[in-house]
């Protein structure tokens, strides 16, 4: 109801079925260093030392179509990333 971060959303998906279709896939993503400090504190991965030079990696979800209020978030957990 209060979700604490408002972009961790994949445990609320679900497996598709024959009789329901995906709505949205999993995409590996890797975070720009231009990525704004505000948004940093949502990555579930931060480097904490500036010693470091490293880039993240994240696996996104992206809709394949239009997703209305309230939609179940449908994937297919074979799909390989």
């Amino acid at each position: 109801a209060a979700p604490q971060n408002p972009l961790a959303v994949g445990q609320y998906v679900n497996n598709c079925s024959h009789e329901k279709a995906a709505n949205v896939c999993y995409q590996e993503f890797d975070v720009p260093g231009h990525f704004p400090v505000e948004l940093k504190q949502y990555l579930p991965n931060i480097v904490y030392s500036h010693d470091i030079e490293s880039h993240l990696r994240c696996v996104v979800l992206v809709t394949l179509r239009d997703i209305k209020q309230g939609e179940e978030l449908l994937s297919n957990y074979y799909t390989v990333v």
